[in-house]
């Protein structure tokens, strides 16, 4: 990020199997290093189910690839010095090349259309007892994430695997939201809070980027509610960079200087539904902090004058329609119609 606060540096796309790669054998995250010397010093008595949990953007996932990477080492160590994957063996090779024949990750489908399932289904769970049930020399990992999105009837089935693990199978759970899994899943997991960051930390670790000013980090975790990892990708994202626009083109909206059709169709060209939606999100929810004189995460924005003519109540239904559309992006919805819905009752919020 240039030092600010609406731009940020560019940088070159990573594959995301390079991505993968790169977590594999990275450093440890410092508010991560606690749980992962409860873990490995546990070796070779580590438990065969464990439930990565904490908050969106704390890097659970590069957790859950850094532990399966370290169980399949064939240099593994639990002494200081060999804490992590070596990066050389065969075993890490065939981690380099996505190829790893006894690591197996389980999440939502996605289609032909490039549509994700809501749901891990059952098909996906009997799946895993071939590979549970191999016999040969070496441990077997398998990643489900997200666990939330387990259906009823794939969650059933994973409780029988749970209830009989094979010998040197570690199934390793990440999950945002742990209490939406079923209590019968929960209790046969060993659950290591990976996830739990300190503003300390979550501002360290921004500022060893070297990217950002301290009021840009502030910002960022502001808007990311603490979660640096999160706070990392929010900084290049198109919707983070257009805050500023959009406030300006919804104060004329609401003063009628704008048709609520052009807009939408200018919007739909610069952002997905996904991003305006997030976008809409940060701005209701300052909206209201406004109103309510509370503080506002985004700080370099001005909310006062947008709100002068609109009541909370109006703030506090909007605030429902977008969840609702953010909601509806699991069914098959037009884009363009929630576009032109939303920026309707964004232009009558003055009425």
């Amino acid at each position: 990020m240039a030092k600010n606060t609406q731009a940020v540096s560019t940088r070159m796309s990573i594959p995301e199997s390079s991505r993968k790669v790169q977590h594999y054998f990275a450093p440890l995250l410092p508010w991560q290093q606690e749980p992962w010397q409860r873990l490995v010093l546990r070796f070779p008595k580590i438990p065969h189910a464990i439930l990565l949990s904490g908050m969106p953007g704390t890097g659970k996932r590069k957790f859950a690839d850094q532990l399966a990477a370290w169980l399949l080492c064939l240099n593994r160590s639990s002494t200081d010095n060999h804490q992590q994957a070596c990066g050389e063996c065969a075993s890490c090779q065939w981690l380099k090349a996505d190829t790893h024949p006894s690591l197996l990750r389980i999440s939502p489908e996605v289609d032909n259309k490039g549509k994700t399932s809501q749901f891990i289904k059952i098909d996906q769970i009997r799946e895993l007892m071939p590979f549970v049930q191999q016999t040969g020399k070496g441990w077997r990992v398998i990643i489900v994430e997200p666990a939330e999105s387990l259906n009823i009837a794939a969650a059933n089935a994973l409780l029988k695997t749970l209830e009989e693990p094979g010998e040197q199978v570690t199934l390793i759970l990440v999950s945002d939201q742990t209490l939406q899994l079923p209590a019968t899943i929960r209790s046969r997991l060993q659950q290591y809070r990976v996830g739990e960051v300190s503003r300390q930390q979550a501002l360290d670790y921004l500022d060893r980027q070297d990217r950002f000013s301290a009021a840009q980090s502030q910002l960022l975790l502001n808007i990311s509610s603490g979660a640096p990892i999160a706070a990392l990708d929010l900084a290049e994202k198109p919707e983070f960079l257009a805050r500023q626009d959009w406030l300006n083109d919804w104060q004329q909206l609401l003063q009628q200087r704008l048709s609520p059709v052009s807009l939408s169709s200018q919007w739909q060209k610069r952002l997905t539904l996904t991003a305006w939606l997030n976008l809409l999100q940060w701005m209701i929810r300052d909206a209201i902090a406004t109103h309510l004189d509370q503080p506002v995460r985004q700080t370099d924005l001005n909310f006062a004058p947008v709100i002068q003519s609109i009541s909370i109540e109006q703030l506090f239904n909007l605030q429902q329609q977008i969840l609702s559309a953010i909601h509806g992006q699991t069914q098959n919805i037009q884009s363009s119609l929630v576009y032109d819905t939303l920026m309707m009752q964004l232009m009558n919020l003055h009425d």
